[in-house]
């Protein structure tokens, strides 16, 4: 079974599916990429982790870390080895100096895990050989993706947010009420502004999201309830489209 090292291209929001994002990861000395979907809360927690950002209390990923840690226990490395009818498989490979276990995991989860061991993520070659894109396919899905102009998870995390979105997390719930309408019903409406309208929603959806993150880290539950409402209704009008 040969097995190729991967690295952390990108991480993108994913326009097919709400709430969904894309972890590009590529293949080590290759112009090969693995396209993974994962959820939010598991792209949120990866972005936050390359950017050297800590949250108030520990997220999942970071709990599982602190109890391997304080049992003597490493992760060494994690790999994903299967793809089957659309879902891949991984392990992560847990040692405690005399011993190596593997646990079975997600990719998200995994991925999660290895870039806070800064552990090596790696592939065997038949899941590449299936689900593995090359640079043109990815210059395909980065211009799709242009098209409704998808913020990075990473910036959405940093706090470079829209200003309609507070960064105070003892503040009111930003007054987004026009979003509600935002896409026009109006079929004389061009494409060009159609689409405009589309990542104004998209943008902002993706800011709440951050913001609601931030509101249950600091265990604002309030605030974190009215931006959930907020959020919900966004995205069933964007759902509706």
């Amino acid at each position: 079974m040969k097995i190729v090292d991967l690295e952390i291209h990108d991480i993108t929001l994913t326009g097919s599916l709400s709430g969904a994002y894309t972890l590009l990861l590529g293949v080590v000395g290759s112009t090969v990429k693995l396209p993974v979907v994962i959820g939010g809360a598991e792209a949120q927690s990866i972005a936050l982790e390359l950017e050297n950002m800590k949250s108030s209390r520990p997220l999942t990923h970071d709990l599982y870390k602190n109890t391997l840690l304080t049992f003597d226990m490493e992760v060494g490395e994690v790999l994903i080895y299967k793809f089957e009818e659309g879902i891949f498989y991984a392990n992560i490979y847990v040692s405690d100096g005399a011993q190596i276990k593997q646990i079975d995991s997600r990719v998200s989860d995994a991925v999660a895990i290895a870039v806070r061991f800064r552990a090596p993520i790696r592939c065997v070659t038949s899941v590449i050989d299936q689900a593995g894109i090359t640079d043109e396919d990815v210059v395909k899905m980065s211009e799709d993706l242009s098209d409704a102009d998808y913020d990075d998870v990473s910036d959405d995390v940093s706090g470079d947010v829209s200003d309609d979105v507070s960064d105070d997390s003892t503040g009111d719930v930003p007054n987004i009420q026009e979003d509600f309408s935002i896409l026009s019903p109006d079929p004389k409406v061009d494409d060009k502004r159609r689409k405009k309208e589309m990542r104004d929603l998209k943008r902002r959806i993706s800011a709440l999201k951050a913001n609601l993150i931030s509101a249950v880290e600091d265990e604002n539950y309030e605030k974190a309830s009215e931006i959930r409402d907020v959020l919900e209704t966004l995205e069933k009008n964007l759902d509706n489209e």
